[in-house]
């Protein structure tokens, strides 16, 4: 006799309007809508340790075979944590064809940013002769080591603010380039800025050294951020500037406006995008630019006044922004669309989705780079030397980052082994992070997921016309940078 149970992975959602309810799974990303009747009946099983299908499902048993096939119902010996486990074993840290590198350029900033770690970095700047060709001839040692193996490279500048060195771009680009021709790899680039200095001349220069993505950094209208991101030479033009810039960028260059969010920010948003429609910016180019938003924090090092811990947002507040900015931008789009005979787009469910670690801290080939030559697994801890497990002036070696391959997160903290939102917490990606906390800050889909999936559903049931339907989502890989960057 062949027994099964839920899977600890299920979300059972009642949706009172509609009496119906919501079948969701954070580990497979599958959805079904249920009937009052089949509701109930997938609740009372969920609180049976194991059943026996024929006996205690008196429903329509192909329904059950489907419900099975979906993996809504396992066998009940089955331990899908253990298996999550080995499967992370077996094949997450297993080094790709790919050579990711992250340089910081330099550690030193324009910018005075509160929230960042301006307050503890050294002033390094990569302008050594000696470790800008070094850093190159570690990355061929590493693709001659590897025999063949590797079949690309990709590079994200980064720093402090990496276009104040644009000669080490150049350099260490050139460098790279030839590493490329010689062993026929492909090459991709990036840049986290500020935006202050992405000049015609600038970005002329990135794009020649095949930089294909760029996130700047607007927090909020001009009255938040000129206060927030404060620039250190004083009375220099700031938001104004940025904006001027961005306006002002090819399509060569895909762009990510990123968001810190707190009370004061989000109260400026639309007149940011009142300010980004002016310029021609969005939503006339909404191919080439995107918006990004993060909750806004402050590194644990730095003291903040009460005033200023007042402006920051509980994770529902946030949560709750998430949605709100979806919907504005939706409107904003549709109503530009329509306006310049333009097809109209619909909203993409936002559901929980299976996430995998951080590749930068699991991933061997995966390197974060100082301007003096460390190298970090970690964007967090770029500013600081005593996190550098190694050098590339020290021989590559694949075990030099044993502790961080190790790390599984399905097996490294207790208090979250029992969570169903565990495959697709997107908290736990950061491997520093949970690490660092003996208890590590829950993903805001454990609080308030469920209301938001149903939300959406009845959108689409009411709203057609304003969101499209769920896709199972695939994998997500995770993937980490500097929060306030």
């Amino acid at each position: 006799m062949k027994l099964y149970k839920a899977s600890p992975y299920n979300m059972l959602i009642p949706v009172e309007p509609r009496n119906e309810f919501l079948l969701y799974n954070t580990l497979t990303s599958g959805m079904e809508i249920l009937n009052r009747d089949e509701g109930i009946a997938i609740a009372e099983l969920m609180t049976v340790r194991e059943f026996d299908r024929e006996l205690h499902f008196r429903g329509d048993q192909g329904m059950m075979d489907h419900w099975i096939e979906q993996e809504y119902f396992i066998e009940a010996d089955s331990n899908l944590k253990k298996q999550l486990e080995a499967h992370t074993a077996a094949t997450q840290y297993k080094q790709g064809k790919t050579i990711l590198l992250t340089i910081g350029t330099t550690i030193t900033c324009n910018m005075g940013c509160a929230y960042c770690f301006e307050f503890v970095k050294p002033n390094h700047t990569l302008k050594d002769e000696k470790v800008m060709k070094q850093l190159v001839t570690y990355v061929e040692e590493i693709i001659i080591k590897l025999n063949g193996h590797i079949e690309g490279i990709r590079v994200m500048w980064y720093g402090g603010e990496p276009l104040i060195n644009m000669r080490a771009i150049r350099e260490v680009t050139a460098g790279l380039m030839d590493l490329v021709d010689k062993y026929q790899l492909e090459y991709t680039a990036g840049v986290v800025t500020n935006g202050i200095y992405l000049s015609e001349e600038n970005v002329r220069t990135l794009i020649e050294c095949k930089v294909k993505t760029a996130q700047v950094t607007l927090d909020g209208a001009q009255r938040t951020h000129d206060v927030k991101r404060p620039l250190k030479q004083k009375g220099a033009e700031n938001y104004t500037r940025i904006v001027r810039n961005l306006a002002a960028i090819p399509p060569e260059l895909q762009v990510t406006i990123r968001l810190n969010v707190d009370r004061e920010v989000r109260d400026t948003v639309d007149e940011l995008l009142d300010d980004m429609y002016r310029h021609e910016i969005w939503p006339q180019r909404h191919g080439q630019f995107l918006f990004d938003v993060s909750w806004m924090r402050t590194y644990e090092e730095i003291e903040i006044t009460a005033e200023e811990r007042d402006k920051r947002m509980y994770n529902e507040e946030f949560y709750a922004f998430q949605q709100d900015f979806r919907l504005r931008l939706i409107k904003r789009y549709n109503q530009w669309a329509a306006a310049n005979n333009t097809r109209i787009a619909k909203l993409k469910w936002d559901l929980p989705e299976y996430q995998s670690t951080c590749a930068t801290w699991a991933n061997p080939l995966s390197l974060v780079i100082d301007p003096q030559g460390n190298i970090h697994k970690c964007w967090e801890t770029i500013h600081d030397d005593g996190y550098a497990p190694t050098s590339i002036f020290q021989e590559f070696k694949a075990e030099n980052y044993t502790f961080y391959n190790s790390y599984n997160r399905y097996n490294h903290n207790p208090v979250c082994a029992n969570c169903r939102f565990l495959p697709s917490c997107d908290t736990i990606n950061c491997s520093f992070e949970s690490i660092k906390y003996a208890v590590p800050r829950c993903t805001q889909w454990k609080y308030n997921g469920e209301g938001y999936i149903r939300d959406q559903y009845l959108r689409m049931m009411n709203e057609p016309d304003t969101i499209g339907r769920p896709v199972q989502a695939e994998m997500k890989t995770g993937n980490t940078g500097h929060v306030n960057k």
